[in-house]
């Protein structure tokens, strides 16, 4: 049985979101509202994950582009949250982009682009 590219995207951003939230229980200074929205993200994931993992069509598309949304919202809580660490901020933008790329390109989270400055 192959794995499908959609099942590695939610593997890698099940990872990651895993990290974002290890960050965020580890740092002290990061906003509640920022921990509630990453709450939101991974409920969000728990929500669409079969369905972003099932087959291709209308339904995936959706869940995808719902799943960015809350993405979109964790990033942006991050980024402008003044207590949060850069760490928590890193691990949050990098859940963000897994999905936002599989959206994007239809392919993993691509390593050049990974390893540069995500808060660019």
């Amino acid at each position: 049985m192959t794995i499908s590219t959609a099942n590695l995207v939610s593997e890698q951003l099940e990872g990651r979101l895993t990290a974002a939230e290890a960050e965020l229980a580890a740092d002290r200074t990061a906003s509640p509202v920022l921990v509630a929205v990453v709450a939101e993200f991974r409920k969000k994931f728990a929500k669409t994950r079969p369905t972003v993992e099932g087959e291709g069509g209308p339904g995936q598309r959706e869940a995808i582009v719902e799943l960015e949304q809350a993405a979109d919202s964790a990033k942006r809580a991050a980024l402008a949250d003044p207590g949060a660490s850069e760490k928590t901020k890193l691990a949050v933008v990098s859940a963000h982009d897994s999905i936002c790329w599989f959206k994007a390109t239809g392919n993993l989270l691509d390593r050049e682009y990974a390893e540069s400055d995500p808060l660019a």
